[in-house]
């Protein structure tokens, strides 16, 4: 019996024993590290790629891939709000080798159209170079601009975002303007099957009492038709065309 109970209490002693070990894993850097995914998880990075923490010193590196530049942003963003993290060495690379420079632009286009603040007042150009997407054009406030190239950078592919996007000077007079030619065109008769367009495809952009036309008319006519309109309204110092014609 005394062997027995020997030999309970040595296995008692090696069960507390590895109890005691594992708890010891439990280090505040380790904690850190998973406080760190944590963030990570609830900013759906993880969803977007395959990211990798190391945590020492206060110094997390962030390693591994995502395929679009939002979501590598987003990772950043999430590791230095963990409490004890005072730096953050980002090294995600963007990658997604599966989608093209054409691909990038369609859907770049779709994030631009479907943004509820994009109206017939502003202009958005795109271009791919590779995982490199640049915007220009003109928008009418400063947050367009910050929000258009928030939602370009979610694009799958963006693995960098040029941002050229010029905001319109703020002005009581062109904003008078842009309503004087937009009733110009838009009530015409004529234009009533661009009007009824979700976003019409004449863009008017005005900067400084100058008024350029930009985007789609379908023919000659009219683009003949809505540079007349344009000129009519009679407040401009100039008009500039740079409508496109579908055909002739």
């Amino acid at each position: 019996m005394r062997n027995k109970g020997f030999y309970l209490g040595a296995v008692l002693s090696m069960v507390l024993a590895a109890g005691t070990g594992f708890a010891a894993t439990r280090t505040p850097g380790s904690q850190t590290t998973a406080a760190i995914e944590d963030r990570l998880y609830h900013a759906q990075v993880f969803k977007h790629g395959d990211v990798h923490v190391v945590y020492e010193g206060g110094v997390a590196t962030l390693t591994g891939t995502v395929d679009n530049l939002g979501s590598k942003l987003d990772a950043e963003r999430a590791a230095r709000k963990v409490s004890g993290v005072t730096q953050v060495v980002d090294n995600i690379s963007v990658r997604a080798e599966d989608v093209s420079e054409r691909q990038i632009l369609e859907q770049a286009r779709k994030e631009i159209v479907t943004y509820y603040a994009y109206g017939i007042f502003d202009n958005i150009n795109l271009e791919a170079q590779g995982g490199k997407l640049i915007v220009s054009g003109q928008v009418t406030q400063p947050f367009k601009k910050s929000d258009i190239g928030n939602l370009l950078t979610r694009v799958r592919g963006v693995a960098d975002l040029e941002n050229r996007l010029e905001v319109l000077p703020n002005s009581i007079f062109d904003d008078r303007l842009r309503l004087s030619v937009a009733r110009a065109i838009y009530r015409d008769p004529y234009f009533i099957h661009y009007a009824d367009q979700a976003l019409p495809p004449i863009h008017i952009i005005v900067k400084n009492g100058d008024v350029t036309l930009e985007g789609v008319v379908a023919t000659s006519l009219d683009h003949a038709k809505a540079l007349m309109a344009a000129r009519s309204a009679g407040l401009s110092f100039a008009v500039v065309d740079h409508l496109r014609v579908e055909r002739a």
